[in-house]
C-alpha cells in the first residue's frame, strides 16, 4: 500500500501486473460475469490436480462449485454443527483445565491452530487430527502448511518457466523446505483419505458428499476428491485460526470493549453454563456487538491483504478511466478496499460500532475478507460459524489479558498470520466479571 500512497490508484508491481487501488475496480474485475479469470499465479498452488481454489477455467470452476455446494449448504452446516461442537468442547475443557489454579498463560496463536485443524480435519476427512487432545501437532502439519504457503506465494510471483527449477535451488533452504512441505501435505492428505475410506461411517463430512457427487461424466474421480479435501485442510485452518487469534489479540488489549462483549454474552447465556455448553450458532449469529467486532477485526486485519490476480479478457477493459489491453494482469489490494476512507471513516481506527449503524449495509458492499463474486470463498459460512463460536466461548468463560504490550508481529504468506498471542486467562464466575486489570 505504500506505493499506492506515493503513486496513486495504479501501480505496476510486475512487468505485466497492475495493482489498482480503486473501488470501481472491485466489481469490474471480481464481479459476476466479469470475464476476468485467474492468472497463472494460482498454478503454483497445484496439489495433485486443480481444485476449486486454483482452477482457472470458468466452466471447470462452475462444475466443481456445483458438486461442492451441497456440502456447504445451510442444512449441511446445521448437520455438522454437533461435530464442530465436539471439538469446541474438547478445546474449552483444555482451557478450563489450564486455569484450575486460578489463572494461566496461554498462546492463543497455538491453541486456535489446534482447534481449527481438528475441526477442519473432522469436516474434510471425518476425524480430527487430535491436536487438542495431545496438546501438540505430532504431524508437524501446522508448520508444513505455513512453509508451503510462504513458498508457493513466492513461487507464483515468478515466471512460469522457472518454477519447476526452484526445487533444485539448494543454496536457499526457503525453497527446498517449502516444496518439501507441499509433498508432505499431500502424503498426510492421502493417508487421512485412506483411513476415512477404509472406515466408512455416516457422518456428514465433506467426503460423504464427494463420494456421492456426480457430474455429467459420472462420479468424481478419487484423485480429484483427495485434492479437494487437501485444499480445504489448507483453506479452512490458517484463515480461521488467524481470525480467532486476531479477535482475541485485539479485544484482550481493549478492556472496555471486552467488558461490553462479556455483558452481551452474559445476557445471552446467563448464569453458570453446563459442562457441555458450547455457544450455539443460532444465538451468536444474532449478537450485534460480537458480530460487529468480528467484522471490524476482519476489516482491519484481513487474513489475506494482497490483490487477487485476474487477467483482462479479450477486447480489453476500461477500469477507473484507464484502458487495459487483453492479457494484462490486474488486481485490487484487499487491504486497500478495507481501509478506503471513502467507505470507512477513520479507517485506521478500530471501531466495531461502525457496523451497528444504518450505514452498515453500504459498508458490507466492500467487506471483502472472503473475496467477492463467483470466486468468493465457498466455506465462508462455515468459517463464520466456527469463529463466532470460538470467541463467544473464550470471552464468556474467561477474562483475557495480553502479555506482550508491543504490536503483534504478522507473518506474511498467501495468508497473514499472527506470530504469537500470549495471554493470561482467568475464569469468570457465573457471568460476573472480575477486574480485568488484576488478571
Amino acid at each position: 500500500m505504500e506505493q499506492h500512497k506515493i503513486h496513486g490508484d495504479f501501480v505496476l508491481i510486475a512487468p505485466n501486473h497492475v495493482s489498482i487501488n480503486n473501488l470501481e475496480a472491485v466489481n469490474i474485475i471480481y464481479g459476476h460475469k466479469s470475464g476476468f479469470v485467474k492468472s497463472d499465479f494460482y498454478d503454483a498452488f497445484l496439489q495433485v490436480t486443480p481444485v476449486l481454489f486454483n482452477v482457472r477455467d470458468t466452466d471447470a470452476h462452475q462444475r466443481k462449485r456445483k458438486y461442492l455446494n451441497p456440502a456447504f449448504s445451510a442444512r449441511a452446516l446445521s448437520d455438522f454443527e454437533p461435530h464442530m461442537d465436539n471439538e469446541m468442547l474438547a478445546w474449552k475443557k483444555r482451557l478450563l483445565g489450564m486455569v484450575e489454579g486460578g489463572s494461566a498463560s496461554i498462546d492463543f496463536a497455538t491453541w486456535t491452530n489446534y482447534l481449527a485443524f481438528d475441526i477442519i480435519g473432522r469436516f474434510a476427512f471425518g476425524s480430527s487430527f487430535g491436536f487438542i487432545q495431545k496438546g501438540k501437532d505430532p504431524y508437524n502439519l501446522i508448520a508444513t502448511i505455513d512453509s508451503r504457503g510462504e513458498v508457493l506465494n513466492s513461487l507464483g510471483s515468478l515466471p512460469s518457466w522457472i518454477r519447476p527449477w526452484m526445487k533444485y535451488n539448494y543454496f536457499d533452504p526457503f525453497w527446498s523446505a517449502g516444496l518439501r512441505a507441499r509433498a508432505n501435505l499431500e502424503s498426510i492428505g492421502r493417508e487421512a483419505y485412506r483411513r476415512r475410506k477404509d472406515h466408512n461411517h455416516p457422518e456428514k463430512d465433506l467426503l460423504s458428499f464427494l463420494f456421492r457427487a456426480k457430474d455429467e461424466n459420472g462420479v468424481i474421480e478419487e484423485h480429484e476428491i483427495i485434492a479437494e479435501s487437501i485444499s480445504f485442510i489448507v483453506g479452512g485452518s490458517d484463515t480461521t485460526s488467524s481470525t480467532i487469534t486476531n479477535f482475541i489479540d485485539i479485544v484482550s488489549r481493549d478492556p472496555p470493549l471486552q467488558k461490553m462483549l462479556q455483558a452481551e454474552l452474559d445476557e445471552a447465556f446467563p448464569g453458570r453454563q453446563n459442562d457441555d455448553w458450547v455457544a450455539p450458532d443460532k444465538v451468536v449469529q444474532n449478537l450485534p456487538l460480537l458480530v460487529a467486532t468480528l467484522r471490524e477485526v476482519m476489516r482491519i486485519r484481513p487474513t489475506s491483504a494482497t490483490g487477487l490476480e485476474r487477467i483482462v479478457p479479450e477486447g480489453g477493459k476500461t477500469i477507473a478511466g484507464v484502458f487495459f489491453p487483453a492479457g494484462t494482469i490486474v488486481s485490487v489490494p484487499t487491504c486497500g478496499v478495507l481501509s478506503n476512507e471513502r467507505v470507512f471513516e477513520a479507517p485506521d481506527e478500530f471501531r466495531p460500532q461502525r457496523w451497528m449503524t444504518g450505514d452498515s449495509k453500504d459498508l458490507m458492499a466492500y467487506f471483502l475478507p472472503f473475496s467477492t463474486g463467483p470466486r468468493a470463498c465457498i466455506g465462508r459460512s462455515f468459517a463464520w460459524m466456527e469463529i463466532l463460536k470460538a470467541v463467544a466461548v473464550s470471552f464468556r468463560l474467561f477474562e483475557v489479558k495480553r502479555v506482550n504490550k508491543t504490536p503483534t508481529v504478522i507473518r506474511e504468506g498467501f495468508f497473514n498470520k499472527a506470530s504469537e498471542c500470549e495471554c493470561v486467562i482467568r475464569l469468570r464466575h457465573e457471568g460476573t466479571p472480575t477486574d480485568n486489570d488484576s488478571v
